[in-house]
């Protein structure tokens, strides 16, 4: 993953769909806190991160956390 800073990807507006496309190891970190199912809809990729963390009860910042953990 090229996690240059945490300024990269920590915004909270970003579509899901285009950090899967930038990071695709984003993927099995969001798979866990979201669920496989979610991926499989239609419209979730279309949703920011934030807006996703919120409809389904996900700490965002526990989430970016884990992401970054990939990187390491």
């Amino acid at each position: 993953m090229v996690l240059n800073s945490r300024e990269s990807f920590s915004s909270k507006n970003k579509l899901i769909g285009d950090t899967v496309k930038e990071y695709p190891e984003t993927t099995e970190a969001m798979k866990k806190y979201f669920g496989e199912e979610c991926f499989k809809r239609s419209g979730f990729k279309i949703k920011t991160l934030g807006i996703a963390c919120m409809l389904c009860g996900v700490d965002p910042n526990r989430l970016i956390e884990e992401i970054y953990k990939i990187d390491n």
